[in-house]
């Protein structure tokens, strides 16, 4: 955890993938482990680890400049182990689970007054399948995404994205995300932030920073 000294904390900013949803990461590792694929390519700067969903094409995929059947079909030309391209896009979207115990304290932080927001790398088409299935939409104030903005985290473009929408500081902020590089690009820009493990763990960072949220 980061935390800078000085500033109250307004604004809560949540990272989407492996903290308030998973999905991608464990369909891809669960295929890579199955399928027994060697994968190709270097690692993603902001994902923990290879797996055969994470081809160069994501970028552009979470940019919005590639179409999800574009990117389903560049997968499974690279790893034909998988399946076919129209199966594969049902499996990932069946895979998409809430990371438990995180959406309690969306609740409560919204309930103390803060101002929350969405600051997510992902695709509009994933976006609107979870939005429908899940609603978690409605329990932020903003949400931004890396196809809107055309750039990913670390990319400054996306702290400063969400800065606009809430209209307000770095130093207001706490920023929550489960990438280490993410982290440390906010808190260069001048945000408080929180590496992301567990909903538990979340509730007792969030218990030091603030001084009106409990940990139980």
């Amino acid at each position: 955890m980061f935390r800078q000294p000085s500033g109250a904390i307004e604004h809560i900013i949540f990272d989407l993938s492996e903290v308030l949803l998973t999905g991608v990461k464990d369909t891809g590792i669960a295929l890579r482990e199955k399928h027994q694929l060697e994968i190709s390519g270097p690692k993603m700067d902001w994902a923990r680890e290879k797996h055969p969903l994470l081809t160069p094409l994501i970028k552009e995929f979470f940019h919005g400049t590639v179409s999800e059947n574009d990117y389903v079909e560049d997968v499974v030309a690279k790893y034909p182990q998988i399946g076919d391209s129209a199966w594969l896009k049902e499996h990932i979207r069946e895979n998409f689970v809430e990371v438990e115990g995180t959406r309690d304290i969306v609740i409560e932080l919204r309930r103390l007054g803060y101002k929350l927001a969405i600051l997510s790398n992902h695709a509009k088409e994933w976006i609107d399948h979870c939005e429908e299935k899940f609603n978690f939409h409605g329990l932020f104030d903003t949400r931004v995404y890396s196809y809107d903005v055309g750039a990913s985290k670390p990319d400054v473009r996306m702290y400063d994205a969400v800065l606009t929408q809430l209209k307000t500081t770095p130093e207001r902020c706490l920023f929550v995300d489960d990438s280490e590089i993410n982290i440390g690009a906010a808190v260069k820009l001048g945000f408080s932030a929180i590496l992301f493990t567990t909903a538990a763990s979340l509730r007792g960072k969030l218990k030091e920073v603030l001084g009106d949220f409990h940990a139980v």
